[in-house]
């Protein structure tokens, strides 16, 4: 729940403040359809951002433990985001949302969430770039821009995921200086079995400014099997 909990008036005033003991309301939205072209959905309310490989739901994910990336990414956000399929290979999403992980809190700093993706189901590709960009704070310059670039490729029984994710902010801690953070996670698998798969996933993550992990300027470096 603490990777999860929104700032504002929602997750925080469920129970007594704990960043370890509260409880945390990721998705909480309404999702319309509509016939129009190959169909368009809009969802509104407070729900995932979706930006990275890996998901905050346990299930979706191989791996029990998370990678530093994920854990510096933008994971839920409020307001409302369209989507849109192009085809069987192309679709694209747009919206206007709350910063990172925010609720209602500077309603007046928004943000656009944006991305497009494709996939070759003949050949075991798949691309995907998404991005979030806007103020942090409402009262000062405190933009944020985050990118990330996801590139699938499956060969038979093997699957190569390789991530690269860019973040930078301006007046990062309301006080001090801009901030600025960065990854390469490769992922690589191999199915087994139907029922076995056998994985293996790196990282690198530079957090240049100390603004994520509270450690000053440093390089993070991790192997998960």
């Amino acid at each position: 729940a603490r990777y999860t909990q929104a700032r504002g008036n929602w997750d925080s005033h469920l129970l007594n403040k704990s960043n370890y003991n509260n409880i945390a309301l990721p998705q909480a939205y309404t999702e319309i359809y509509a016939p129009i072209g190959e169909g368009l959905s809009t969802k509104i309310g407070h729900f995932y951002t979706n930006m990275d490989y890996e998901a905050v739901q346990s299930g979706l994910n191989f791996y029990s433990s998370h990678s530093y990336s994920f854990r510096a990414s933008p994971l839920t956000t409020t307001g409302v985001l369209f989507n849109y399929e192009i085809g069987e290979e192309w679709g694209m999403h747009l919206g206007a949302v709350t910063g990172p992980d925010n609720f209602n809190q500077d309603l007046g700093a928004w943000f656009e969430l944006s991305g497009i993706h494709w996939k070759n189901a003949k050949s075991g590709t798949e691309l995907s770039i998404s991005t979030k960009g806007g103020n942090y704070f409402s009262y000062q310059s405190s933009n944020l821009f985050y990118y990330t670039a996801i590139a699938k490729q499956r060969l038979g029984k093997w699957n190569l995921i390789l991530e690269q994710v860019l973040a930078n902010q301006n007046n990062a801690n309301n006080l001090g200086p801009n901030a600025r953070w960065y990854s390469l996670v490769p992922y690589l698998s191999y199915q087994t079995t139907e029922q076995l798969m056998l994985g293996l996933r790196g990282e690198w993550f530079r957090d240049a400014n100390g603004y994520k992990y509270d450690n000053g300027a440093a390089n993070y470096y991790a192997i998960t099997a």
